[in-house]
């Protein structure tokens, strides 16, 4: 990823830092879902070191220390309205560190060893996503496991069609870009000898074209190149594409729950 693109991924989310809870419901599902992969943490499974990777407003972070309240959290995210607002959510946690950093980075320069690594909705926006789970096994105590959500390139598809249609060409929206089920396949089994992956789809029917528009762009999701203007009258050629298609506004979001164990 250039400096450029992440910096406008970086201050789309740090704009987006204030509404993001009301909007990230699908977010917050995945959250409650990846719990379900987390180790209990007693007996030879104790987690005394914890890392969680795009750790956003705080959210999965208080879901973390509330189940794991002996042990020592690192949060990092690199967007600072995000990390701002986790530190007043998170500010009465004495075991809980939150920190502006740029996860890429701070995987590679990382001396230290965790039990548990998490990621919630982030990896998908990393420049090399192999490369960072390569990190992540490496950071990995003997007994240590990574769980994640990465969104799937299904993700916004119906938008991206009604968008292609509007534009009479091909729209790529960010994504495109994410891997695909059998690629983390791919990645998870030259890291991990313990690897699941199991995708999760959502649906969400919006109330009107702007709410779709509004909700992506008060979660920061969006940010795709589009070929011309969104103008009014491409607007209402969208909306009429909606109906006539959908008979509504529906937005896919694909979802793989990814774990990965170092035994």
């Amino acid at each position: 990823m250039s400096d450029f693109r992440k910096q406008r991924i970086r201050q789309r989310f740090s704009r987006a830092a204030g509404t993001y809870d009301a909007h990230a419901e699908v977010q917050k599902d995945l959250a409650v879902r990846l719990l379900r992969e987390l180790p209990d943490g007693s007996g030879p499974e104790r987690i005394e070191r914890i890392l969680e990777i795009g750790c956003g407003t705080g959210h999965f972070t208080s879901l973390l220390a509330g189940r794991y309240p002996e042990a020592r959290i690192i949060a990092l995210d690199f967007a600072e309205g995000m990390v701002r607002l986790a530190r007043k959510r998170l500010g009465g946690k004495g075991n809980v560190s939150v920190l502006c950093e740029d996860g890429e980075r701070f995987l590679v320069a990382c001396p230290g060893a965790f039990e548990l690594i998490c990621a919630n909705s982030t990896l998908q926006w990393f420049d090399d996503v192999g490369a960072a789970l390569g990190q992540i096994g490496r950071l990995l105590s003997g007994k240590g496991r990574f769980v994640g959500v990465l969104f799937g390139p299904r993700t916004f598809t119906e938008l991206a069609q009604g968008l292609s249609q509007v534009f009479d060409q091909e729209v790529r929206l960010p994504p495109h870009g994410f891997p695909a089920g059998e690629n983390l396949e791919g990645m998870l089994g030259e890291i991990f000898p313990r690897f699941s992956v199991q995708e999760e789809l959502r649906l969400r029917n919006y109330r009107s074209l702007l709410d779709l528009l509004d909700h992506i762009r008060k979660t920061g999701t969006g940010g795709g190149q589009l070929p011309g203007t969104l103008t009014r009258g491409r607007l209402r050629q969208l909306e009429s594409w909606f109906q006539a298609t959908h008979g509504g506004y529906p937005a896919t979001y694909q979802a793989f729950v990814v774990r990965g164990e170092k035994w």
